[in-house]
Order: C-alpha cells, then sequence, then structure tokens
C-alpha cells in the first residue's frame, strides 16, 4: 500500500472552539499509544494564519493496517470529542506521489 496523505480541515463558529478542539486533539494524540503502528502514523495539527476558525490536521499514514486502525480509533475517539462542536469538515485521503525538499 502506497504512502497515505490525510487532510482535514475543519471550521469551527469560533476561535475558541478552534482552539479548544486543537487542545484537546493534540492531547488525544499524544495519549494514543498503539505500539504495533505507532510508527507507521504521524499528524501534524496547524491552526489556519489567515481565519483563526480554521484548522487542519495532516496525517501521514504507512500501510493498510495503520489505516484500519487509525479511522477505528477516529471514529471512536476524534469524532464525538469534534462533534461537540459546530464545525464544518472536508477530509481527503490522497495517495502520495512526490515528496520534495529543498
Amino acid at each position: 500500500m502506497p504512502i497515505i496523505k490525510r487532510l482535514n480541515i475543519n471550521k469551527f463558529t469560533s476561535e475558541k472552539d478552534n482552539d479548544a478542539f486543537i487542545a484537546e486533539l493534540n492531547q488525544m494524540w499524544l495519549d494514543w499509544d498503539d505500539r504495533y503502528i505507532s510508527s507507521q502514523l504521524s499528524v501534524d495539527i496547524c491552526k489556519d494564519i489567515n481565519d483563526p476558525t480554521r484548522m487542519t490536521a495532516f496525517v501521514t499514514i504507512d500501510g493498510a493496517d495503520a489505516l484500519d486502525t487509525l479511522n477505528e480509533w477516529s471514529k471512536k475517539t476524534v469524532l464525538p470529542v469534534r462533534s461537540k462542536y459546530d464545525h464544518e469538515n472536508i477530509m481527503i485521503d490522497a495517495d502520495l506521489i512526490a515528496s520534495i525538499s529543498k
């Protein structure tokens, strides 16, 4: 399976809700301990510099098992927390074609 890049964009109704969810999401990721797939996942959590009510989570997933485990964990752990807030969400899963660093 190729490396998958998942982009989650969330837009909340207030900066306060956005900041609260970012803090909760950060803690959920820090608390998640699955030693079998931990080396196959990484996340970058970002707050939009142009819109303080919007945030993104960029997840790198290496392998089908990691994708399945991430999806299960997200449904059980992340989605109930995010649902406490009024928000819009866009999720994109994409195959990594190139990674270029200069």
